[in-house]
């Protein structure tokens, strides 16, 4: 297993993937034809792994942690090197994310499209609703609204 992936299994990923859509232990218990304490054991180990991940990503990357929630996959933090706020995430389909906060040129940026389909991704992935125009919003403007809902704190 890899820093990307969170450290996590096929199987310890897709448990953790269904409880973060929602789905309670016994109904992923049933699901996947286990028992609800299997699925509450896997849940235990992907939740620390998910949290080693994030912290490794952290302090490779310089960002003092503020804030961290494991089960939901989400780092916040203060990038020393950037001088500013930053998110680490990590979701089964995009693995472990930093994003930076900024006010850059997205419209000329060749990764705007790569950005915008992460992004997208994430907010899907963690059913998070955004407004209808979304699609077409600069991935700064959509990480903002996106990161906003997701931590609760102000843009």
């Amino acid at each position: 297993m890899s820093l990307s992936t969170g450290y996590l299994t096929s199987k310890q990923k897709l448990i953790w993937n269904l409880k973060n859509t929602g789905l309670q232990e016994a109904s992923i218990a049933r699901e996947l034809k286990v028992t609800r304490q299997t699925v509450h054991k896997a849940l235990d180990i992907a939740n620390s792994k998910v949290q080693t991940s994030l912290e490794e990503t952290a302090k490779i990357n310089r960002i003092r942690i503020e804030k961290m929630d494991p089960v939901m996959g989400i780092l916040v933090g203060y990038s020393t090197h950037f001088k500013t706020k930053a998110l680490v995430t990590f979701s089964a389909r995009n693995g472990v994310q930093i994003w930076y906060k900024h006010e850059g040129d997205c419209g000329s940026c060749e990764q705007l499209q790569t950005c915008r389909e992460h992004l997208l991704s994430e907010a899907e992935e963690r059913n998070v609703q955004l407004q209808e125009n979304s699609a077409v919003m600069l991935p700064s403007e959509l990480a903002k609204t996106l990161f906003t809902k997701l931590t609760g704190e102000k843009a």
